[in-house]
């Protein structure tokens, strides 16, 4: 922290006396006369008091240097640790902090902090951040049956969701039986679409000869009835269509003809009017096209007459050109059904049958191109993946490997921290942890972690520092001894920076510096009220969060093992 002079002042976590339930109860020659607890490291003064260590300094620093109990006269010089009672005071006997859940465990004091971070009884937030707290006993059972954010399964689709989404994912699950609203056919959800485009017998569809000009629109169910009904018309309508495609064509054949014959002559082949009248005994005598409409209106009502009507100002121009002689008819006619060719009274060419095998084949040859588009799209799709993925795994890496060779000092940039920050305030027991990173290359492994208080109607942010399972820890000297500093960052354009600085030493008797036994220890070691968060976000003093982003370092120096105090 920056003193008035721009000095740095480092701070170091106020500890107070023990706050145990004692058996039989503490005798009062153990307490502090500052704060009323359990001694805690006793320091003796010359005129025979004792106080815990931190208690006194801090009183010696605030007041005129006189003792708390008979205003003595004192300095810093006339205590000292009091060993003796130190060791008596750790050996009394303590309930266990947990004693009103259920716990009935009664250990030494020097043992309380091991047994309550083992203590089936204590009281754990759910690691799913449900705000759930529940005893570390029930903890199995309330994740795998109570919170509402655990993981299932749904058992129709086994697609994983949070129960709490259960509903939500029900009304978009594919395996879900749903009514049709056309038919009110049951079916899963995932069947509606094949069967609204393929078999819903109330779906309104077009016929199958629209693109020939029949325009006639019923429900899937009338189909067929209207296939069966109108097949003479739909003859005719191919019949009318191949008129057509011959004329042109016969008018395109003429035109080359032309072209390629210096005398303008060509061969003359018997025309499509001539071989039809030999065939069909509607056109005897050369039909003439006003006749043939006629026996479209008369034959089939409405049908045909749509096709006359929309079509007889493009047919009428070619109407004397269906005499003209065309090149060679593709294919013979094909056989009708005896009954169909009876009532029509003639035949379709077979070029139409032809051309259906064309399309037909082109349309396979565009659904093995449209199989092969999506399977390279699945491919693409599976590739990109996999690139996410080798992207994450990379990154975790380069963090990993940037945290082994930081030596000890390692700085956290945390993104978008104006909104991180609202919801660290708004959800209760939500933090946020740090990428590890290492003393040195074989050193100890920490990690960072940040939440946010409330004291005094202010909010702060909290910082601590955990210690990690590393692959360094077998040959590693435990509980871990040394001093660290952690300090927020002045990020701004001024050249006098105005960090916020705070160091503490370490501790072996807490469990923060123990070995972990699970890959981080549940228990820190830090700053409930490292700074205010109005401080932060209105940079007073300094420009902490600069282009919305937090920096945060962490300064870590083991105490060397032949390093003497």
């Amino acid at each position: 922290m920056e003193g008035s002079d721009g000095s740095s002042i480092t701070l170091l976590p106020r500890q107070e006396g023990f706050d145990y339930d004692f058996v039989p109860p503490l005798d009062s020659k153990y307490e502090c006369a500052i704060c009323l607890l359990a001694l805690r490291s006793p320091m003796q003064t010359t005129c025979g008091h004792r106080f815990c260590k931190d208690c006194i300094f801090n009183c010696l620093s605030e007041s005129c240097s006189r003792c708390p109990v008979d205003n003595t006269p004192l300095l810093e010089s006339d205590l000292f640790a009091d060993s003796c009672a130190e060791r008596e005071i750790l050996q009394l006997k303590v309930k266990c902090p947990n004693n009103a859940l259920g716990c009935q465990t009664i250990v030494d004091l020097m043992y309380i902090e091991h047994h309550t971070q083992a203590c089936s009884f204590q009281p754990v937030m759910c690691p799913n951040e449900c705000l759930a707290t529940v005893l570390q006993k029930e903890l199995e059972q309330h994740l795998s049956s109570q919170c509402i954010l655990r993981v299932t399964r749904c058992e129709l689709c086994d697609q994983p969701f949070t129960f709490n989404q259960e509903q939500l994912h029900l009304l978009s699950c594919s395996r879900v039986t749903v009514t049709c609203e056309m038919c009110g056919a049951m079916m899963s959800r995932g069947e509606v679409p094949s069967h609204t485009t393929e078999y819903c017998p109330k779906v309104v569809v077009a016929c199958t000869f629209a693109e020939h000009g029949c325009h006639h629109k019923m429900t899937r169910s009338d189909l067929d009835q209207h296939m069966e009904q109108a097949t003479q018309y739909h003859l005719l309508l191919l019949s009318s269509a191949y008129k057509k495609i011959n004329a042109f064509a016969s008018d395109l054949s003429r035109q080359v003809g032309l072209i390629q014959s210096p005398s303008g002559n060509f061969s003359r082949q018997p025309s499509l009017r001539s071989q039809m009248s030999a065939t069909s005994p509607i056109h005897e005598n050369h039909v003439s096209s006003s006749q043939h409409d006629r026996y479209l209106e008369k034959s089939f009502g409405a049908f045909g007459g749509s096709v006359i009507h929309n079509d007889k100002s493009s047919l009428t121009p070619h109407s004397d050109e269906l005499g003209n002689e065309i090149n060679k008819l593709e294919l013979q006619l094909d056989n009708l059904n005896a009954s169909e060719t009876a009532k029509c009274g003639f035949k379709i060419p077979n070029s139409i049958s032809h051309q259906e095998i064309i399309l037909r084949d082109v349309s396979e040859k565009t659904v093995d191109l449209n199989q092969r588009m999506l399977e390279e799209t699945i491919k693409l799709s599976n590739l990109t993946k996999r690139i996410e993925e080798v992207d994450s795994m990379v990154e975790v890496q380069m963090a990993d490997v940037s945290g082994k060779f930081c030596n000890g000092e390692y700085v956290w940039k945390i993104n978008n921290f104006s909104p991180l920050c609202t919801e660290l305030q708004n959800k209760a027991g939500r933090v946020l942890h740090s990428p590890p990173f290492y003393t040195s290359q074989f050193g100890y492994k920490f990690c960072l972690r940040i939440n946010v208080t409330w004291k005094s109607n202010e909010h702060f942010l909290a910082i601590f520092i955990h210690a990690m399972q590393g692959e360094n820890d077998d040959f590693l000297d435990w509980p871990f001894s040394g001093q660290i500093n952690l300090s927020i960052l002045d990020c701004g354009p001024s050249l006098k920076k105005n960090h916020i600085i705070e160091s503490m030493v370490s501790k072996p008797d807490l469990q923060a510096f123990q070995r972990p036994v699970v890959s981080r220890n549940p228990k820190g070691f830090g700053f409930t009220e490292f700074v205010p968060l109005a401080k932060l976000l209105k940079s007073e003093g300094g420009s902490y969060i600069n282009r919305d982003v937090l920096c945060i370092r962490a300064v870590v120096s083991p105490k060397l093992p032949n390093a003497t105090s």
